[in-house]
């Protein structure tokens, strides 16, 4: 299943590059505020930093493939204590974006997420941690402006499909990230 729906990206994100009139890269990074469903957690702030290249095609629709390292996990409060899990991912969304504007844009795409690192900290002790899948399939969505001067701010939200680990709680990824772009042109 993970091997088709990579497989399915790559085409699809081949065939729209192909039709692409204008082609640039970029960098971005931000804040994350994220959290864990099913579980009583509260939310843990980190960021995100990485690369993209938009394919655009028409005046009105794009396709932006990203590779980026986020920071993601989620606070449990304990009584006496708190217990915060540190998820570093390898993300890579894949996103379709249509302009209302020629600035202003909405987007919406699958994202695979590869766990780099899974650590917990209690107590001040930080701690690498089994138990978490390598893998996390989600989807995002968000809106974004890019002002005449190359730089571009945005907010998006990401949602996982994927049981982040295998118990009787089945916590998945939830993030809202808001940052800033800088397109090379």
């Amino acid at each position: 299943m993970k091997k088709l729906f990579l497989t399915v990206i790559i085409a699809a994100g081949a065939t729209f590059a192909a039709q692409a009139q204008d082609i640039s890269f970029g960098v971005k990074g931000g804040l994350n505020v994220a959290s864990m469903t099913d579980v009583d957690a509260s939310s843990k702030i980190s960021g995100h930093i990485g690369g993209f290249a938009n394919f655009k095609f028409q005046k009105s629709w794009a396709i932006q493939p990203e590779l980026l390292f986020s920071g993601q996990g989620a606070r449990v409060d304990l009584p006496g204590d708190d217990l915060k899990y540190a998820l570093s991912y390898i993300n890579i969304p894949v996103l379709f974006q249509y302009y209302f504007l020629p600035e202003f844009y909405a987007e919406a795409g699958p994202q695979l997420g590869i766990l780099a690192s899974s650590r917990v900290k209690r107590g001040g002790v930080s701690e690498d941690v089994d138990g978490f899948k390598s893998v996390d399939i989600g989807s995002a969505i968000g809106v974004g402006y890019k002002f005449p001067i190359n730089v571009g701010v945005y907010a998006r939200y990401t949602f996982g499909f994927t049981d982040l680990i295998d118990g009787l709680a089945d916590p998945r990824n939830s993030v809202f990230q808001i940052g800033a772009s800088y397109t090379f042109k």
